[in-house]
Order: structure tokens, then sequence, then C-alpha cells
């Protein structure tokens, strides 16, 4: 049963977040494999393992991406694989999120508008009143360090301000659910530093519910009420940071306790598609066409088909057809 909903600071629900028995195949390799994680709501999960481990793939089942092959992803309580185009877009008004990967997080900015007006767009398709919108925009570009750039075109900045600027547009929103991904990747150290004063601010501003992807402990230790560890296609650790990076002081560190000393391996293919095959056969994406829809357009082929018959039996009847 869902829990009942935290009321965020800002005075949205900030919703919980629960990924059951989650596998997913990708080009014929097990990604994921029964994997489950819950996201508690109005706090901070931070999720880190390996590089390609999965994360990024993860991330896209949360925010209506990519759909698993298995299990199942639910925000607030609703199955958003199952939820229709008219509640998918309910939920996704309240979530913010950037992706990781340049050609990601590259994609997440309007490059026809102005750093400032990529802002102020967001607030605006929100409903934030004009006289707010400005002012908004205005202190999460100084907060990542991108103030002097408001009249700059995407296209005229380096590789790490486009990701900030994604980051800005990410956190402008204070949605009651935030996802950010490789958070800290193709930052220097002054940027990462302004990135996680910027994670701060938004969690103690609006207690909202994050989930973020990183490879960085520091980040990890200073922000996260719960960190989970994702190693071979599963969750081999949760708990509070200091519980669960007690002893963990460097990335070798991490790799020992975590990646190394993991003997199970990565998950086998055919165990990956018995656990897919246990999804229900007809099972329509968020935004297509819904399984009534699917079901119509062949009772439609099958109408043509029978005109057809219909038509030949009667030219043979009528001596029409040699």
């Amino acid at each position: 049963m869902p829990r009942e909903p935290t009321r965020s600071r800002s005075g949205l629900f900030a919703p919980e977040v629960q990924l059951e028995d989650i596998t997913t195949i990708l080009d014929d390799t097990a990604v994921l494999h029964r994997l489950t994680l819950f996201v508690p709501a109005g706090k901070v999960t931070v999720l880190m393992g390996p590089s390609g481990v999965g994360k990024t793939t993860l991330i896209k089942h949360v925010v209506g991406l990519l759909e698993p092959d298995g299990g199942t992803v639910r925000i607030g309580g609703r199955d958003i694989w199952e939820s229709s185009p008219e509640e998918w877009q309910e939920i996704r008004k309240g979530l913010g999120a950037m992706l990781g990967g340049h050609s990601l997080y590259s994609t997440s900015v309007f490059g026809s508008m102005t750093v400032l007006r990529n802002l102020t767009y967001s607030l605006e398709a929100l409903g934030v009143p004009a006289n707010e919108r400005h002012e908004r925009a205005m202190a999460r570009l100084r907060e990542l360090k991108l103030e002097d750039e408001f009249d700059q075109l995407p296209e005229k900045l380096p590789a790490h301000a486009i990701k900030r600027l994604a980051l800005a547009r990410a956190l402008v929103a204070d949605a009651p659910l935030t996802v950010l991904d490789e958070i800290d990747v193709g930052l220097d150290r002054d940027h990462a530093a302004a990135m996680l004063d910027a994670v701060r601010d938004l969690r103690d501003r609006t207690g909202c519910t994050l989930l973020i992807t990183t490879h960085n402990l520091e980040l990890a230790r200073s922000v996260a009420d719960n960190l989970a560890i994702l190693v071979n296609g599963r969750i081999v650790a949760s708990g509070p940071p200091r519980v669960v990076l007690d002893g963990v002081e460097t990335t070798e560190d991490f790799d020992r306790r975590f990646e190394f000393s993991d003997g199970t391996g990565p998950p086998r293919l055919e165990d990956a598609e018995a656990a897919a095959d246990r999804r229900p056969p007809v099972r329509p994406r968020v935004g297509s066409r819904s399984g009534a829809d699917a079901q119509m357009a062949w009772i439609a082929i099958a109408a043509v088909a029978l005109i057809a018959a219909l038509f030949i039996a009667v030219k043979l009847l009528s001596g029409g057809v040699p």
C-alpha cells in the first residue's frame, strides 16, 4: 500500500518512488535484474555504482523515457507505465529532471533561447506569475555561476556550462520530485562545489523528494539521507551513508567493498529473459496508443479482409471472375 504523501515546503506533495522487481535487457545484455529500490518521500536518495552499471537506465525508467522489460515503477503509488497519457502528464508536471551524458543533458536545454529564457520559459509553462519568473530564474543562475551568461545562447557556452544550465532548468521548477543523473561528471572543483550548494539549497528550500546518481563520495555523504549501491544489475547495499560507507574513504575502498567483492557477477541473459516473460503480454507505453486503440486497429483490418472476401464471393456467383 502506498504511504501517505508528504507535503514539501513548497506546498506540493513530495511523492515516494518505488521500483519493484525491475528487469531490463538492452542489446541482448541483461542490465538490471529483479532490482528493487525505494526512494522515500521528502528525502534525498543517492544512487552510486561503477560506470556503465545501469544507473542512467534506471533513471530513464523513473522519468518515463524507457520502459523496463519486467517489474513496476511507481511514483506516488501510481504505476507510470500503466498510466494513461493524461495521468502521465499530471505526474510529469511534478517532476524535474536532468539526465547524464553530454548528448542527454544538452538536449534538455532549448538552443534557440537564451540562458535566462530557458529558465523563465519553464516557469511560464508551470504557471508561475510573471513577476516571480525573473527573480527565481536569476537566483538559480547565480547559484550555478551562470548569471554573467544570462543573455547568451547555449551554443556559445562550453560543455560544463551547458550542463550547469540543464541543472538550473531542473532546479528552477522546485518540483516535488527532482531526479539528477551524473550530477558531478564534467565539472571542475569550483563548479562542483556550486552544484553541491545548489542541491543543498533545493533540499532545504522545498523539502522535495530527490533521487541523485553520482560517483562523488563527498556528495553522497553531504546530502544523502539514504544511499543505495547498484552493482551487477541489483541493489547490493542501502541505508544511511554513514553506515553504508563506514570504512570507505577512497574510490579504491568503494570498489573493494562493493564491486570486486560481489561474487554473483553480472546477471545472466537467460535469467533476465525469464523474469521479463512474467510481464503481461499487452502493456502500452506511456503516451502511446492504448490497448483498446490497438484492438480497434485489428478489428478494422479484419473488417477490410471480410469485405474483400465478400466481394470475391459475389463476383464468383455472378460469373464475373473466371
